[in-house]
């Protein structure tokens, strides 16, 4: 692995066996980092990411995460509003996600991104326009949207099963982020993927480099790893993984190598829900003349007022990113 260009890593409850600090305290972190960048040098300017949730961390953990060397957080704030938090099962309230964005922007240097899921049955545009002005005072650096997705087996999918309302409708959705993203917008915000969003220059660097299919490390159980063709991932058993460290092996893992056509696939997809969009001349780099078809193709979505069309390059708009999955699935055939 020594001479791949690993660019990305991540990092998931990671062990390294004999007592080893947990890395979600910050002398463990300020370990495994010190030993990463003896074996892979760093670049210049590095960004580290460490997720947390709110409740879990204060400014006095963050700032040794920061001492550490880690210089982005990812919050998973959810929610301000404390009926769609317990609705969604959140350990944490309104209150202490707004004393966790607090902690964060009193961390010089720190970078703030902040996750949100939109689509629980008690939102409407009156009430993002609420949480939004809460949000906006701490100015985060980067603002994710996901869509709530009820999972089989999960307590919202049996509430479903009983009839009850646990979602909006998809239109319903789409209306609320429409005026969501011009409100981020008027903010001072771009809209660079399907569901993220951030200050021009605060772009998620490891996220852009996974939509670019750049090669990642993932150390920690369940911690996935791309080389450009294999994807590769460690299984979750945790007891077993620490058992094949202490004993000097490789922990337990499988993997999958992708086809030409799915490595295909792949890059139009993501390019696809990506602001910049999708370039002939880059496809035709790595995969050949791009079919022909294309362009009527994205001349009707563009007819449509999902993006903008030059003959050589599709650039979807914050519409035309809503529905990337259609418009890739049309592209692909």
């Amino acid at each position: 692995m020594r001479n791949q260009d690993w660019r990305g890593l991540a990092l998931k409850s990671v062990y390294l066996g004999g007592g080893t600090p947990s890395l979600m305290e910050p002398s463990g972190v300020e370990e495994i980092l010190h030993t990463l960048h003896q074996e892979y040098p760093p670049a210049e300017s590095l960004e580290i990411t460490i997720e947390a949730n709110p409740g879990t961390v204060d400014v006095v953990k963050l700032q040794e995460f920061a001492d550490a060397g880690v210089n982005r957080l990812s919050l998973g704030i959810q929610a301000l509003n404390d009926r769609r938090l317990q609705f969604l099962g959140r350990i944490h309230d309104q209150e202490q996600a707004m004393e966790s964005l607090q902690a964060a922007r009193n961390i010089p240097g720190m970078k703030l991104s902040v996750d949100l899921i939109a689509g629980t049955p008690f939102e409407s545009i009156e009430s993002w326009d609420v949480e939004l002005d809460q949000l906006l005072q701490y100015e985060p650096d980067g603002i994710s949207f996901y869509n709530l997705t009820v999972d089989e087996g999960t307590h919202l999918a049996n509430l479903a099963g009983s009839g009850e309302r646990v979602s909006l409708t998809t239109d319903e959705t789409v209306d609320l982020l429409i005026h969501v993203t011009k409100r981020l917008h008027d903010a001072g915000y771009i809209h660079y993927e399907v569901s993220n969003w951030a200050k021009p220059g605060s772009e998620c660097r490891h996220n852009q480099h996974y939509w670019q299919r750049g090669a990642y490390l993932g150390l920690g159980p369940s911690a996935h790893s791309f080389d450009g063709s294999t994807r590769m991932w460690n299984l979750p058993d945790i007891n077993r993984y620490c058992e094949m460290l202490d004993a000097g092996n490789l922990p337990p893992s499988d993997s999958e190598t992708l086809s030409g056509e799915e490595v295909r696939a792949e890059w139009v997809y993501l390019k696809l829900r990506q602001s910049r969009g999708l370039d002939y001349a880059e496809y035709e780099e790595l995969f050949g003349e791009a079919p022909h078809y294309w362009k009527v193709m994205f001349e009707k979505i563009t007819e449509r007022g999902l993006g903008e069309f030059d003959g050589r390059s599709f650039r979807p708009n914050d519409r035309g990113l809503l529905l990337a999955d259609e418009i890739s699935a049309r592209i692909l055939g």
